[in-house]
């Protein structure tokens, strides 16, 4: 990612006058849905050992299998987990997606996602450069997260080893990121007597290549910034799936400021939420509250 694109300054503004946020503990994807509906005097009932059935006012409402709600039908998982059915759904929609080349391997899934894996088959493509996940719950956007894979940022005085030191160290303050990373060097990472360099000032420097938490990726909020052709891009595409009211959809861009150029990777109803309130960098925003409004909306209708 060349340094002067908007994405890159973008890393490394944030990384230039942010700290990393601090989350010593993180509710799972179910916990905060569960939460969500509680606050709303949603009445959860167990049905077997993976199932919650939702009842407000003595009716029942929606439900939740594992940790997809009734807002994803059982067709729309099946689109979704067939990566060329959902290809043919989005482009009869004319939502456009990467040409198609060789199929790429699933992704490694990230920590702390919904332990469900079939969602992360319907990736469309490798690794974009500039990742961007939408969360859409009904007609709009909740959370808009840049995936950037392992950075630290050169101040002109520390060393790489020490500027990677202090980046684990913030990550240990963090519980989606407090795994230990056996960091995977970028060519920019690498060569002999690399961790005594001392990388110049807002220099980032790649530490991996993979936006994927489990591999040391980290999310950036973005969603005040998103434009609203980003946005519209990602709405359509949960609403070319029927049956689909609430999903993660992951974006390439070549410029965060633009759709020109942006394609859809992956549409994901069973992706982790937990990103989007507890991001790396930048403002929560309330997913699992949007879910449960959804819910309680459609059950009025």
């Amino acid at each position: 990612m060349p340094p002067e694109t908007i994405d890159a300054r973008m890393i490394i503004d944030t990384l230039a006058n942010r700290s990393m946020n601090a989350c010593t503990e993180v509710p799972r994807h179910d916990q905060l849905i569960r939460l969500a509906l509680r606050r709303r005097r949603v009445e959860l009932r167990p049905v077997g050992e993976r199932s919650l059935v939702f009842v407000f006012g003595g009716v029942v409402v929606g439900g939740m299998d594992a940790t997809v709600t009734t807002l994803v039908s059982a067709h729309a998982r099946r689109i979704t987990a067939d990566r060329n059915l959902l290809r043919r759904h989005l482009e009869i929609q004319e939502i456009p997606v990467e040409p198609q080349t060789a199929e790429a391997a699933p992704e490694p899934q990230m920590i702390g996602e919904a332990p469900s894996a079939p969602g992360e088959s319907s990736q469309i493509s490798p690794r974009p450069a500039n990742s961007v996940r939408v969360f859409v719950v009904g007609d709009r956007v909740c959370a808009a997260l840049l995936r950037v894979p392992a950075v630290v940022l050169g101040d002109g005085t520390s060393t790489l080893r020490e500027l990677r030191e202090k980046d684990a160290e913030a990550r240990g303050r963090h519980a989606l990121l407090a795994s230990p990373l056996e960091w995977e060097p970028t060519t920019q990472a690498t060569g002999s007597g690399e961790d005594t360099r001392v990388p110049t000032a807002k220099e980032p420097v790649f530490l991996g290549e993979s936006p994927e938490v489990s591999a040391g990726g980290v999310h950036i909020d973005l969603t005040a910034e998103f434009p609203e052709a980003l946005q519209e891009l990602a709405v359509e595409a949960v609403a070319a799936v029927p049956g689909l009211n609430a999903a993660a959809v992951d974006l390439e861009v070549d410029d965060i400021e633009t759709a020109e150029g942006a394609f859809v990777r992956a549409v994901l109803p069973e992706a982790d939420i937990s990103p989007a309130h507890y991001p790396a960098y930048g403002d929560s925003h309330d997913v699992a509250g949007a879910i449960a409004e959804e819910i309680l909306l459609r059950a009025s209708r």
